[in-house]
C-alpha cells in the first residue's frame, strides 16, 4: 500500500510504503491489534500497535479497545498537527476507553505508534511494543527504549484503573528519502536476532522484502503473537 505526501513549504512529494501483519503464533488466540489511519487532506499517516498484557484478562480486548480509541482521536481531530499534548489527550481518552469496556476486569496493553505528518514522523510508546528507524545508510536513527524493570516487568502500559501508567515517550524525527519504521511487539523482536532484525529492514529491496523474511523467521522461532508495521519514505 502507498500513500503520497506533499510538503508545502519544500514543494516536494514523498511516497509512504507500507506493509503489516499480525500473526497468533503459538497462542490460542492473538491479543496483538494495529491500526493505519489516513488523513490525506492533511497530510498525514497514523500506524499504531498495541499488544495485550498476558497473565490478565481479556488481552485482546484491552488492545483492540486502546488501538481503536486513539485512533480515533486522530480521526475526530483532524485539524490538529502532531504534538506531544495531542497524544496525551489521545491517552486519557484512551485510558477512559479501557475502564469502560473493562467490566470490573484487570487488563492492559502496550503501545507504540507513528504518525507521519509531511516529512516528520512522531513516535510515542508505553510499554515494550517497540519503533525502530533507520536511515538508507542502515544507522538507527532511533529506537524506543523499553518500559521494563530489571525483572522484566512492564512500568508504563494502559491498565485498568491506572491512568498514571499511560505515560508515553515521545520523539519527534525528520524523516529522509529511504529511512524505514518498524513498529512490532515484543513476540517478534524476541524471536529475531537484533543483527538480523535490523539487517534486513535496511538491506531488503522492499518492505514486502522486510515482512516476508520476519514473517518465516517467526514461523519457526516465536513463542507469541507477533505484528510488526513496516514503512519506507521513498
Amino acid at each position: 500500500m502507498d500513500w503520497k505526501i506533499i510538503d508545502e513549504k519544500n514543494m516536494k512529494t514523498m511516497k509512504l510504503e507500507y506493509t503489516y501483519f499480525s500473526e497468533i503464533g503459538t497462542r490460542k488466540n492473538n491479543e496483538d491489534y494495529l491500526r493505519v489511519l489516513t488523513i490525506p487532506e492533511y497530510d498525514r499517516t497514523l500506524f499504531i500497535v498495541c499488544d495485550g498484557m498476558g497473565g490478565h484478562s481479556y488481552g485482546e480486548v484491552a488492545s483492540e479497545t486502546v488501538c481503536k480509541s486513539i485512533a480515533t482521536y486522530w480521526e475526530n481531530n483532524p485539524d490538529l498537527g502532531d504534538s506531544e499534548q495531542k497524544i496525551y489527550n489521545a491517552a486519557i481518552q484512551a485510558c477512559n476507553m479501557l475502564d469502560k469496556e473493562s467490566f470490573g476486569y484487570d487488563m492492559g496493553t502496550t503501545m507504540v505508534l507513528a504518525s507521519i505528518e509531511n516529512d516528520r514522523v512522531m513516535v510515542a510508546h508505553c510499554g515494550d511494543s517497540r519503533c525502530y528507524v533507520v536511515d538508507v545508510k542502515g544507522n538507527v536513527k532511533y529506537r524506543t527504549v523499553d518500559h521494563a524493570d530489571d525483572l522484566g516487568y512492564i512500568t508504563n502500559c494502559f491498565f485498568t484503573g491506572r491512568d498514571d501508567m499511560a505515560v508515553p515517550d515521545i520523539k519527534f524525527i525528520q524523516l529522509e528519502p529511504c529511512d524505514r519504521i518498524l513498529l512490532c511487539t515484543d513476540g517478534l523482536y524476541n524471536a529475531i536476532d537484533d543483527e538480523i532484525l535490523l539487517h534486513t529492514l535496511h538491506c531488503a529491496r522492499d518492505v514486502g522484502q522486510v515482512e516476508e523474511k520476519y514473517k518465516m523467521i517467526c514461523h519457526d522461532e516465536a513463542s507469541d503473537n507477533y505484528t510488526a508495521i513496516i514503512i519506507e519514505v521513498e
